[in-house]
């Protein structure tokens, strides 16, 4: 009766007869957390694979790992099982929680504004390993034998299909294994308070659905659960139909005719950086040796009964009988789509003419489907072997190249060691890059580049972004580049100028072992011998008994001026007595404004500090002492709160050995104390001839590299550890590209930071002579409230 009812209104007869999504969907169910079986019975796995970073790598890597790829498919080369690789390219909005105050609110509201105007996309990759019956003849008798047993022997059929899982799990193990550089991993399910998903099904739902979106594990069939969008086919035109009327997209699908001669490694990298969403999908169902052998020599036999003339053909064909015979390559049979989207018809034909100018620049013929368009959208779903309407016998070399695995880095965009990513940088291939400087928790990095290329920008930028996480900062300035900037986020900033007192006096510290240790080293360092040589025992002895004499003093007796009375009482005058060497820094000692002070107004309250050290790193005498205690009073306040440091220039005071020695500490141990330290420099080479240069780069997860057409190979390639690509980029790159290196893990991006148009920001972030000078004048007359002066230093600068 409900048949008949149906059948009588005006589509009736359309809606009893036509299949329904389900009937083109071949999923039954999953049998575990990793494993999905298909109506015919065959099992499938599906692993995500991050993707390698070949934008920066050498040619010669990539074509090793094209070679291990093509080991890894050979090794794999049964009729039995067949690969599936998917590429999904698709538009995404991402961008961390905020909760900044003032000047970083702004900051992160101009710049969420504009990456909100650029279209930035993600290429999620993956492979699908299907266990499949024998082929032929004898796969059809087995296949048969097969049912009759499982009705007759249930063991027998239980045994079978433990067999099968048992090589489906063998076969995806070795792929992560093999592709563990990749980021390869077996997808599985995961619990959530809404129940269980699977991640499987949600990338078989998006070939589907065009949705990117969790799927919990259902009780009924996969078939009857996964479509919740229509897909309608026209002439050329597919629309994807959801129940709201903005989720509609259009899409077509091309599909390769003619494959090349050749398949290089990366072969399709270019659809990487298309500004379209797409579905890149291909197959490669193995076919046994002998098959493939029987294949290739008849050809070879048409050929010379034809007495083609084609030489290097029949040379080529000769040479891949002979790698197939001896398992050089295997061979499968190959299809390759490309389903593309849009919004509009317009955007779609656009869409299309950009993706087939890119396989045609590759050498492929490629077509716009129409007759084959809806078994090619089917086609796309792992296991549906019978929708394939091209495909072509390839070598497992060829597919190493089609499916290259490259990617272009996203970072890692939550679940971090402070939680969500630093920031959100736009990358030149278009795709968004989460940066951190976490790689696990060490958090150590360093910005190697010359003046004029951006370096100071792109570093505030981050300190500004890493508010997000309240951590305390201490920044160490050269030539007052930060200053405008640390002092609009309400931070403190000392200058340290000769003759001009600092308000440092050590002596004044609490009286505890780490600062008593600290206090011999320092006053040894106040005290060295004349002619370069090393305190003796006595010298040792009396600065001990000076220290301790410091502590049983009030306050303001604690200062030099008092420890030269103790001193004149041990030695005898000379030029290089203790008294003699403590004398040019004390009273009118021509460096007493450094440490002789009546008190110690050293204070790391602020939760951002800045001190520029433009003088005094150039002070071969006057920098390891002052380093040595603004070192040691960062270090106390390192008691698991949050912290960064950064010290620009920081190369020189390496010169230092005990400056050097507290640095060292610092990358090994800040870990710890939840910290993290930076190291900006000019030249790679001075971190490189560093004493404590290996422990720096081995440190430092982050490595900035801003452009350098004067970058020298040996410092960038054998220090660093770039690949020649890489140094290649840093050389290359204009200067007023706004891009930069980005090497975090085994990270390596090219990344830019365009603030073109935000004048007032990058005013803020990277001050000159004559901005600071003006900041002087307005901090004169206003006073250091960032509500007070900013204003007027945005009005002013302008005139």
């Amino acid at each position: 009766m409900a048949r008949l009812a149906i059948k009588q209104t005006t589509r009736g007869k359309t809606t009893l007869t036509e299949t329904p999504v389900s009937g083109f969907i071949p999923y039954s169910h999953h049998i575990d957390d990793h494993t999905i079986v298909t109506k015919d019975g065959y099992f499938l796995q599906v692993i995500r694979v991050d993707g390698f970073s070949f934008e920066t790598a050498d040619q010669t890597e990539l074509n090793y790992r094209k070679h291990v790829r093509n080991t890894l498919w050979r090794g794999l080369g049964n009729s039995r099982f067949a690969v599936y690789h998917h590429i999904i390219r698709r538009e995404v909005t991402m961008y961390p929680d905020s909760d900044f105050e003032d000047f970083c609110e702004a900051l992160d509201n101009e710049w969420r504004a504009k990456l909100d105007e650029k279209r930035l996309f993600i290429n999620e990759q993956f492979i699908t390993v299907v266990r499949r019956p024998l082929r032929g003849s004898v796969g059809i008798l087995t296949e048969a034998m097969r049912i009759i047993s499982s009705k007759a022997d249930k063991q027998a059929a239980e045994a079978d299909r433990k067999a099968n899982l048992k090589a489906l799990y063998e076969a995806t193990s070795n792929i992560v294994g093999t592709l563990q550089s990749y980021g390869a991993r077996l997808m599985t399910t995961y619990e959530t308070p809404g129940g269980v998903m699977s991640e499987a099904l949600e990338f078989l739902s998006y070939l589907i659905n065009h949705d990117a979106r969790p799927v919990r594990l259902p009780r009924m069939n996969l078939a009857d659960y996964l479509a919740y969008k229509r897909p309608f086919f026209g002439a050329e035109t597919i629309e994807i139909r959801g129940a709201e009327k903005e989720n509609q997209h259009f899409a077509a699908i091309i599909a390769i005719k003619e494959y090349g001669p050749e398949s290089a490694a990366g072969m399709i990298d270019g659809l990487l950086r298309l500004p379209h969403e797409l579905v890149l999908s291909q197959s490669f169902g193995f076919i046994d040796r002998q098959k493939a052998l029987d294949g290739l020599n008849k050809v070879q036999r048409q050929m010379d009964v034809a007495d083609d003339a084609a030489v290097s053909l029949k040379n080529q064909l000769v040479e891949a009988a002979d790698d197939t015979a001896s398992g050089r390559i295997a061979w499968g049979e190959h299809h390759l789509t490309v389903l593309v989207k849009a919004r509009t018809g317009d955007d779609l034909d656009r869409a299309v003419t950009d993706v087939l100018a890119e396989l045609t620049n590759l050498g492929l013929i490629a077509v716009r489907e129409d007759i084959n368009m809806e078994p090619s959208f089917w086609a796309q779903l792992p296991g549906n072997f019978s929708f394939i309407a091209r495909n072509a016998p390839i070598s497992s070399a060829n597919f190493a190249g089609y499916a290259s695995l490259h990617n272009f880095p996203i970072g890692k965009f939550e679940n971090n060691h402070w939680g969500p990513c630093v920031c959100m940088l736009e990358t030149t291939s278009a795709t968004p890059y989460s940066f951190n400087f976490h790689h696990g928790d060490l958090g150590n990095f360093t910005v190697i580049g010359p003046s004029g290329t951006g370096k100071t920008v792109v570093l505030t930028f981050l300190m500004a972004q890493a508010q997000r996480f309240k951590p305390r900062a201490v920044f160490f300035d050269k030539d007052r580049g930060a200053e405008i900037f640390i002092r609009a986020m309400g931070g403190s900033y000392s200058l340290i100028r000769p003759g001009r007192k600092t308000g440092f006096n050590p002596l004044q510290l609490p009286d505890t072992p780490s600062n008593r240790s600290f206090l011999r080293d320092w006053l040894g360092q106040l005290l060295k011998p004349l002619d370069g040589t090393t305190l003796s025992a006595s010298d040792r002895g009396i600065i001990a008994d000076a220290i301790e004499a410091n502590f049983d003093q009030e306050s303001k007796y604690r200062r030099l001026a008092h420890l030269q009375e103790l001193f004149e009482g041990h030695d005898r005058p000379s030029k290089d007595s203790l008294s003699a060497r403590l004398a040019p820094w004390h009273s009118a000692g021509e460096r007493a404004w450094l440490f002789d002070n009546e008190q110690d107004d050293l204070t790391l309250d602020n939760r951002t500090t800045g001190f520029d050290l433009t003088y005094i790193l150039d002070d071969e005498t006057g920098r390891p002492p002052a380093l040595m205690y603004l070192f040691h009073r960062v270090d106390l306040m390192l008691t698991g709160e949050k912290t960064i440091i950064f010290i620009d220039e920081g190369w020189k005071g390496l010169k230092d050995a005990d400056v050097a020695n507290r640095i060292e500490d610092w990358e090994r141990t800040i870990r710890k104390r939840n910290g993290v330290f930076g190291l900006g420099s000019q030249s790679a080479k001075s971190i490189v001839k560093s004493s404590i240069g290996d422990v720096i780069i081995e440190q430092s997860p982050t490595q900035i590299f801003m452009p350098n057409l004067k970058a020298d190979q040996e410092s960038y390639c054998e220090g660093f550890g770039l690949s020649l690509e890489e140094f290649r980029i840093v050389k290359e790159l204009p200067d007023n590209s706004r891009c930069f290196l980005v090497k975090h893990g085994a990270d390596s991006v090219i990344a830019r930071l365009d603030l073109a148009g935000l004048d007032d920001t990058l005013a803020v972030l990277s001050g000159r002579e004559e901005t600071v000078g003006l900041l002087d004048q307005i901090r004169a007359e206003v006073g250091d409230d960032p509500a007070d002066w900013l204003p007027l230093f945005h009005q002013r600068r302008k005139l």
